[in-house]
C-alpha cells in the first residue's frame, strides 16, 4: 500500500507506525497502519490517492496536515478525530 502511494503522490515522511499512542484497537498496533505527512502533495490530494487505492481501509486526515492509512477491513475516513463511514460522509 505505501509503494503504491508515493507512486501516486511522491515521497511521504512517515511519522507514526507501531509505536506511540493511538486510539484503542488501532490498526497501527497490528502494523496495519501509518501515519505520514505528504513532501510533494497536498493533504488533500494525499487523501483522495489514498482513498483510491484498492488496498486501503481507513483513510483519515488531521488539521495538522498528517494523513493517516490503513489497510484494515472497514472503510472509513475522517478528519480530526471525527470518523464515519465512506458512504455516509466524507468530513473534508
Amino acid at each position: 500500500m505505501i509503494s503504491e502511494l508515493v507512486a501516486k503522490i511522491g515521497p511521504i515522511k512517515i511519522t507514526s507506525t507501531c509505536s506511540g499512542r493511538h486510539a484503542r484497537n488501532s490498526q497501527h498496533y497490528s502494523g496495519r497502519a501509518i501515519d505520514f505527512r505528504p513532501l510533494a502533495a497536498s493533504t488533500r490530494s494525499a487523501v483522495a490517492a489514498a482513498k483510491a487505492l484498492a488496498s486501503t481501509g481507513g483513510v483519515g486526515s488531521y488539521p495538522n496536515g498528517l494523513v493517516h492509512v490503513d489497510v484494515g477491513a472497514r472503510e472509513a475516513s475522517w478528519y480530526g478525530h471525527k470518523r464515519s463511514n465512506r458512504q455516509v460522509a466524507d468530513n473534508r
